[in-house]
């Protein structure tokens, strides 16, 4: 790729970001060193590696990479015998740890990225036993090797702790004494050469018989070593000397472990960094909402964005060029033009780089090479708007450009006679529109816009201001040319509306003409283009309401067979229970008529008996024949009123229903969502859900029956409900129906608000209460107190 067109079109600044966004040395150096393909199969693999970083990042099952160093130096160092500090070994240590990881969580994802699951298996697993000998020899932090690295190393460390301790005890006894104390210049056991000393007075040098180690700069104190200590020092400098070899020894130990599998500890530094830069840049492509980019010889960009400029601020525009060999871009100045080059050429680089453009859809080809010409005059990094400048690099842009080449020029043959200038563009773009695949250019030349029109496979692509607040509009009209609006802006900046009215004379009427019909067109463009967005908007908001619609359809339907469901459940349970007390009555009737005729015929046989306690018999057998009699009554009552009601379909405005859980009845009078509105006694109305109402059979009447109320409401309010209801000690079930039940009386009574004490405990009752009351239609909000011990409930009135 060419550098210029690189460096002009700021990709520099994309491989930053990318290095940002990688989590190890090497990814970022892989990132630092980034460059766009001019291959296709290339291409298509770094598209496809960040394609799967994409997914994974998606389902948040990407690869931790962070701890992995660049350790190929200290492998490199290791495999010619040289000797490894801990630090160095606790970093490839935690660099095998963590690639061993990346490669445990990539093959675990081989179905959502399988290029990057076959690239993590070149990791050796076999490199987990170099990671765990030295995690058992040095330290987390590296900063030393373990005292357990080696039998003999805890020998001698221990040696030398207790040794040491040893001569400090004795110098700071020695320093103590009443034969010393009086010559020391100090108390305090200090160090010289690595041997403990005593700090004496340089007048009482024979005093305090030792090893002279050193001396002050005043000369007025020595540091002694008591021969009382010589020989325990000499002892310690031993095992010092002794714990040192040990501690080479095991270095050079894991140094040579390392060295032995050197190779396959680069091959995962590596295969970690090429990981590292596949997440990175999907990292970046999912960060700006990148689109995947459709392999294709035509050039199309939907809602591109220049990736480098903050989101907010990016407008997204459309090159939809097709198999055009030439565009020419013009309009007014800080209209866009090159704002569109640098995208158009930024999107070749990225998707050919591995990275998705920003971009509601994308089709590009591969381009051999992108070659630019861009002056802009607020970059400090480049100025070529001179027009040497200018034909210099267009010079090298028509040696280098073929047939798979991109061409981006601003400004095409300006800073010159505009004349020969005109001339000069034509020529060039004539050339380039033969010689490379797409050339793009910006202009403001007349004669060059009127050659665009004129010439199979090149068009026109317009700019525009807004006519209102001559803000840029960042769009791009393909198909016609865009107009400078030089004068008018030049009014618009201050220039005396004479100067302006004197240069509109000069201008040719033609010229003129020309461009009060592009701005009509521009003007009738942009008008069209709004009514198309508001019908397109009106649509989708027409369509969003009927799927809504439609689901709310769906989710009724299901609801109401649900209801179905648990009514028919509801009333078979229902209907066994009282089937089975039916049974029982039926059964104790049989036995005590059983009874009874046996002591009848007992009293017949037994004339001796007690007519008084016969008769009482008699009278408690009777009384209880009754009761059973009357048990079972009620039981075949209940049975009758739950026989099933056949529904003749979903429930629907004018249905006779009730709602046991409240005890009313009514007719439905509309139906919203998930709810009913059901018209009361006197027309009053009441919404409750759908799924509380039942069919009303008592509700269906003879047509040819005199007209009854649509509603009649069963339960009445009473004037001595309390506003507080304690459910503590009451199981979830039996507080759930207390509750129902008091709010019921409460909302009859036209309470507005009322308490219930459930405590804290575990929690189940609470949780119950607050349910039911969340369930129940008559109320309309609920808060905790401030322990938490009990519920406030703001009713609404029925």
């Amino acid at each position: 790729m060419d550098s210029h067109a690189l460096a002009v079109l700021e990709f520099p600044a994309i491989a930053e970001r990318v290095a940002a966004a990688a989590a190890t040395p090497v990814g970022a150096a892989l990132a630092h060193a980034l460059l766009p393909s001019a291959s296709p199969e290339e291409v298509a693999r770094r598209q496809a590696l960040t394609a799967e970083a994409v997914a994974l990042l998606d389902e948040s099952v990407e690869p931790s990479l962070h701890g992995i160093e660049d350790v190929r130096d200290a492998a490199a160092h290791a495999g010619r015998d040289g000797l490894l500090d801990t630090r160095s070994l606790r970093n490839v240590a935690a660099t095998v740890g963590a690639a061993l990881g990346a490669r445990a969580s990539l093959v675990a994802q081989a179905d959502l990225a399988p290029l990057l699951a076959a690239r993590a298996e070149l990791i050796d697993p076999a490199l987990a036993s170099l990671a765990d000998a030295i995690s058992a020899c040095v330290e987390n932090d590296g900063s030393d090797l373990r005292d357990t690295a080696s039998p003999a190393l805890r020998r001698l460390r221990s040696q030398l702790r207790d040794g040491r301790h040893g001569v400090a005890d004795e110098l700071r006894r020695l320093a103590r004494s009443s034969a010393l104390r009086e010559h020391l210049q100090e108390d305090f056991v200090t160090e010289r050469g690595g041997r403990p000393v005593l700090a004496v007075r340089a007048s009482a040098r024979s005093s305090v018989p030792g090893i002279v180690h050193d001396a002050s700069s005043s000369g007025q104190t020595l540091f002694v070593e008591p021969f009382a200590v010589v020989e325990a020092n000499n002892r310690l400098a031993e095992a010092a000397s002794a714990e040192r070899d040990e501690v080479e020894r095991i270095l050079r130990d894991l140094s040579a472990r390392v060295a032995a599998q050197a190779a396959p500890l680069v091959a995962a530094v590596d295969t970690t960094g090429e990981i590292d830069l596949a997440v990175a840049l999907g990292t970046v492509s999912r960060a700006w909402r990148g689109a995947p980019v459709e392999p294709s010889e035509e050039v199309r960009l939907i809602g591109a964005r220049h990736p480098l400029l903050p989101p907010a601020s990016a407008v997204p525009i459309d090159l939809d060029l097709g198999a055009l060999r030439g565009v020419v871009i013009s309009g007014p100045n800080t209209g866009g033009k090159t704002a569109a080059l640098k995208t158009l050429g930024l999107a070749a680089l990225l998707h050919q780089s591995g990275l998705r453009p920003p971009a509601a859809a994308a089709a590009l080809p591969v381009f051999e090479r992108v070659l630019a010409d861009i002056g802009d005059e607020q970059s400090i990094e480049m100025n070529l708007s001179t027009f040497s400048g200018h034909i210099s690099n267009l010079v090298e842009i028509l040696r280098d450009a073929t047939g798979r080449s991109l061409v981006l020029v601003d400004e095409l043959a300006s800073g010159t006679d505009p004349v020969e200038g005109s001339a000069l563009a034509q020529a060039l773009l004539g050339r380039l529109v033969g010689q490379a695949r797409l050339t793009v250019v910006t202009t403001h030349y007349p004669e060059l816009k009127e050659w665009a029109s004129a010439t199979e496979g090149v068009a026109n692509a317009a700019t525009a201001l807004d006519p209102e607040t001559h803000a840029p509009l960042y769009r791009i009209a393909l198909g016609r040319s865009g107009i400078s609006h030089a004068l008018p802006t030049a009014q618009r900046l201050g220039v005396d509306a004479e100067v302006i009215a004197d240069a509109r004379e000069r201008v040719v009427p033609e010229r003129l003409r020309i461009a009060e019909l592009l701005a009509e067109a521009e003007t009738a463009e942009r008008a069209a283009a709004e009514g198309l967005a508001a019908a397109e908007r009106e649509r989708e908001a027409a369509e969003l309401a009927a799927a809504e619609m439609r689901g709310q359809q769906a989710s009724l339907e299901e609801e109401r067979q649900a209801v179905r469901a648990s009514a028919a459940a509801e009333r078979a349970q229902a209907v066994e229970a009282v089937r089975g007390e039916l049974a029982a009555a039926r059964a104790e009737l049989d036995e005590l008529r059983a009874e009874i005729r046996a002591a009848r015929r007992l009293e017949q046989t037994r004339s001796s008996a007690s007519s008084d306690a016969a008769e009482r018999a008699a009278r408690d057998r009777d009384r209880r024949l009754g009761s059973a009699s009357e048990r079972a009554g009620r039981a075949e009552a209940s049975l009758r009123q739950l026989e099933p009601i056949a529904p003749a379909g979903p429930l629907a405005p004018g249905d006779p229903v009730k709602a046991g859980a409240v005890g009313l009845r009514g007719t439905i009078a509309a139906i919203e969502g998930s709810e009913a509105e059901v018209v009361g006694p006197g027309g009053v109305r009441m919404r409750i859900p759908l799924a509380r109402l039942r069919p009303d059979a008592q509700l269906d009447r003879d047509p040819e029956a005199p007209a009854a109320p649509p509603v009649r409401v069963v339960a009445s309010g009473r004037g001595d409900v309390p506003d507080e209801l304690d459910v503590r000690g009451r199981r979830a079930q039996e507080a759930r129906e207390a509750v129902r039940s008091f709010v019921d009386d409460a909302a009859l009574a036209g309470l507005p608000l009322v308490r219930i004490v459930h405590g804290r405990g575990t929690g189940a009752v609470r949780a119950a209460v607050r349910e039911e009351l969340a369930r129940h239609p008559l109320v309309e909000g609920q808060e905790p107190d401030s322990a938490d011990g009990a519920t406030v409930v703001h009713l609404g009135q029925p």
